[in-house]
């Protein structure tokens, strides 16, 4: 029988090696449609295969890697239609929290929120996405910590991948990106005047710009979407 410290060992390996995994799709690092080898990528991470292999099947659960007999595992291709449903979640609790975000927040947290849409801009000037999604989801997050809502946070940002995929997709873009940047400063002047229907109003638009430029994304990346490879079959 393990000892509780090897134990406790193992599962720290586990958890580490699932999140390595999934934060490179997530941010397509490891791009969909891309083969995944069990042993490459035990032997990049310095592990053994079965930590990779447990990863993968969680990750299946979450369609992020289709895994195939006899073939091996592939990086899923983005789906439009999971995508829109993470986003509907994300937008149902991040609008119903804004009373209670706007009620308790205040003038010191009005400063770091401010401070983190100027680290957003560098990013913008130093052509960095992946930094700005960062920054993007650590902004949003404050506003679901300061309405006491962490656990629904916990829910949005485990129930995002493929939503997620589209946005790191759509700050490849420097048009998009600019345009995220500027609806948050849109967003802090809402804030700041307690407008609560303006804020509203804002960050809806906000979640949904992404799901609006759905068809340019098609165009420009086809391989990455299950939707593009269907037409094809067609």
């Amino acid at each position: 029988m393990p000892s509780p410290t090897n134990k406790a060992q193992d599962n720290s390996i586990r958890e580490n090696v699932y999140r390595v995994i999934r934060e490179n799709i997530t941010s397509l690092q490891l791009a969909p449609g891309t083969t995944v080898s069990t042993q490459e990528l035990a032997a990049k991470l310095q592990v053994s295969r079965t930590p990779v292999r447990e990863a993968f099947i969680r990750l299946q659960k979450e369609d992020l890697v289709e895994i195939t007999p006899q073939k091996g595992t592939m990086v899923s291709r983005i789906d439009l239609t999971r995508a829109e449903k993470e986003r509907f979640i994300r937008e149902s609790l991040e609008t119903a929290i804004l009373p209670l975000f706007l009620q308790n927040c205040t003038e010191p947290d009005l400063k770091e929120l401010e401070l983190l849409i100027e680290k957003q801009k560098a990013c913008f000037t130093g052509l960095k996405p992946l930094e700005f999604i960062t920054l993007d989801n650590q902004f949003h997050q404050r506003f679901f910590e300061l309405a006491g809502q962490d656990l629904s946070w916990d829910v949005v940002a485990s129930t995002n991948p493929h939503y997620n995929r589209l946005r790191v997709l759509t700050v490849q873009n420097a048009a998009t990106f600019d345009g995220a940047v500027r609806q948050h400063e849109v967003m802090m002047d809402q804030i700041r005047r307690r407008d609560i229907d303006a804020l509203r109003r804002e960050l809806t638009d906000h979640v949904r710009k992404i799901i609006a430029e759905k068809n340019v994304l098609l165009q420009l990346y086809p391989d990455y979407f299950a939707t593009a490879q269907q037409e094809m079959k067609l």
